[in-house]
C-alpha cells in the first residue's frame, strides 16, 4: 500500500511547520513522501510564500509551487490531480497545525479494506437539507468529512472534471473558505463512499495541536458558525452542476 501525504500552509506558518512535517514522515504506517503545495501568495492577505532553507534538508519532502492560491483546498487538490490515473497510490491529506501522534495514520488505516473503494476519515457526519451537518462517532458511511483529522483517498479517485470543479469553486468566496464541504459534495456526486471510523472514546480534536493552530485559524474569522456557509456552498455547487449539465446537452 503506497501512501503519499499532502499538505499546504500559510505565509505566517511556513517557517514553523517543521514539527508537523516531521510527524507526518514518522508515522508507524510509513508513507512514501510528503508533498507540500505552496501558492505564490496568500489570497487572504496578499503575503508571499517564502520557502525556508531548512526544507531542502528534509528527506521525503517535496515542495510544489502551485501558482495562484486555491484556499485551504490547496492542501489536497493539486496532489490528487498529480496522481490522476495512478491506480496504486493512496493520498493522505493532513493539516499543518498538528504534530500528529505516530499512530495517527495507523488508526485511520484500521478501516482500510483493499476490496472496498472508499475514502477514510476519522471525523465526519451527515449533511442535512438545511446545510447543517450532524457530526457522528463510531463506524458508518457519511456524506461529509472533516479534513483536520486526516483523510485517506483511494487511488485515482477524481475524474476528468475535477480540475474544472476546483477552478470554479475556488473562484467563489464561500467555497474557498471550506474545502471539506466542497470536496465532500464532489465525491458524493461522483459516488465515492466516505467511511467514518472514530470510536466514541476517541477525542474530537487530535492530540499534537501546535501553538499557532488558533492564531490565524480561518474558522475564527467567521465566528465558528459554518451552517450558513455550508448552505451557500451546497446551493453554489448545485447551480454549478446544473450549468454543466445544460452545457453538455
Amino acid at each position: 500500500m503506497r501512501i503519499v501525504a499532502s499538505m499546504t500552509t500559510t505565509p505566517s506558518r511556513i517557517a514553523q511547520i517543521r514539527p508537523a512535517i516531521e510527524s507526518v514522515l514518522s508515522q508507524s504506517v510509513p508513507i512514501d513522501h510528503l508533498e507540500l503545495n505552496v501558492p505564490d501568495r496568500s489570497i487572504r492577505t496578499g503575503e508571499p510564500y517564502v520557502i525556508p532553507d531548512w526544507m531542502q534538508s528534509i528527506e521525503r519532502l517535496q515542495v510544489f509551487r502551485i501558482g495562484p492560491d486555491l484556499g485551504p483546498i490547496s492542501k489536497i487538490a493539486p496532489t490528487l490531480l498529480r496522481f490522476r490515473g495512478d491506480k496504486q497510490t493512496y493520498v493522505w491529506s493532513v493539516d499543518d497545525d498538528f504534530a500528529y501522534p505516530p499512530n495517527h495514520l495507523e488508526l485511520l488505516c484500521r478501516a482500510h479494506d483493499p476490496n472496498l473503494y472508499r475514502i477514510l476519515t476519522r471525523h465526519g457526519g451527515t449533511i442535512k437539507a438545511d446545510g447543517s451537518v450532524q457530526f457522528l462517532y463510531g463506524t458508518a458511511e457519511v456524506s461529509m468529512f472533516e479534513a483536520f483529522g486526516g483523510v485517506l483517498y483511494p487511488p485515482d479517485c477524481v475524474g476528468d472534471d475535477f480540475a474544472a470543479y476546483i477552478a470554479a469553486t475556488s473562484d467563489n468566496a464561500d467555497c474557498r473558505s471550506n474545502d471539506d464541504m466542497v470536496l465532500s459534495l464532489y465525491f458524493m456526486r461522483r459516488g465515492v463512499p466516505i467511511y467514518l471510523n472514530r470510536p466514541k472514546e476517541a477525542p474530537y480534536i487530535p492530540s499534537g495541536g501546535l501553538p499557532y493552530a488558533r492564531a490565524d485559524a480561518l474558522r475564527l474569522s467567521i465566528g465558528g458558525d459554518w451552517q450558513p456557509i455550508y448552505k451557500r456552498i451546497i446551493d453554489f455547487v448545485a447551480t454549478l452542476h446544473d450549468h454543466q449539465a445544460r452545457a453538455c446537452k
